[in-house]
């Protein structure tokens, strides 16, 4: 997935933070080969994590190869809008490595919503539609493994839509804290993909997630 070469011989960034890397990308007018070097640099940091995430947000929709296209698409985007990154003045490494992700899968939503819009047969999927989807990944404990793989069964027993709003919602889940929203125009951009309202999206995901409980619970007794 090489998508820059580095240019500018002599300028090193590895040590600039993320937003200031975005910083030199979103100069590039005044500066081309330094805004290209820190994109090299951003696109190394954050491929590998980006990568997952494609292939988990287009689990079941997206080949590899359409989810590494995700990721080269989501790097564009991202170097075209480079100045709308806001780090809130966030100094902590860890903390602005999590906040530049969040940016970045995002933008990777909006990207594959808009490649949804396109696809045929996905705006009006029929509720008991079922698509094969990959087979999940390895786990080590075998206790776990069981649990997994049934939650993995039920998921490919859900309708697309309904595969659709786990795998939106599930990226803005953050464990322990109460009263959880999808942002606003996720939910928007979803309900229009979908042809549906914000609202009803939480009411697919109640559905989606009692399939789910009732199907392990079947297999468990």
């Amino acid at each position: 997935m090489e998508l820059v070469q580095a240019a500018g011989a002599g300028v090193d960034l590895r040590q600039e933070s993320d937003e200031d890397l975005l910083i030199y990308m979103s100069m590039r007018a005044d500066d081309p080969a330094v805004a290209r070097v820190a994109w090299a640099e951003f696109f190394l940091r954050h491929r590998e994590y980006l990568y997952r995430l494609c292939r988990k947000l287009s689990r079941g929709v997206l080949d590899d190869a359409g989810a590494k296209d995700l990721v080269q698409d989501t790097f564009i985007r991202a170097y075209q809008k480079a100045s709308t990154f806001n780090g809130e003045g966030i100094k902590d490494p860890g903390r602005l490595q999590r906040r530049t992700r969040a940016w970045l899968g995002r933008i990777a939503h909006r990207i594959f919503l808009d490649m949804l819009r396109g696809r045929d047969g996905v705006r009006d999927v029929p509720l008991d539609e079922n698509d094969p989807v990959p087979e999940p990944e390895p786990i080590q404990s075998s206790a776990t493994s069981t649990i997994k793989q049934l939650v993995n069964e039920a998921t490919d027993s859900l309708s697309e839509r309904e595969q659709i709003v786990l795998r939106t919602t599930i990226q803005y889940y953050e464990p322990g804290k109460k009263n959880q929203h999808l942002p606003h125009d996720v939910a928007d951009d979803l309900a229009k993909t979908l042809k549906t309202t914000p609202e009803n999206l939480r009411q697919i995901r109640r559905r989606a997630l009692r399939k789910i409980k009732q199907y392990i619970e079947s297999k468990t007794g």
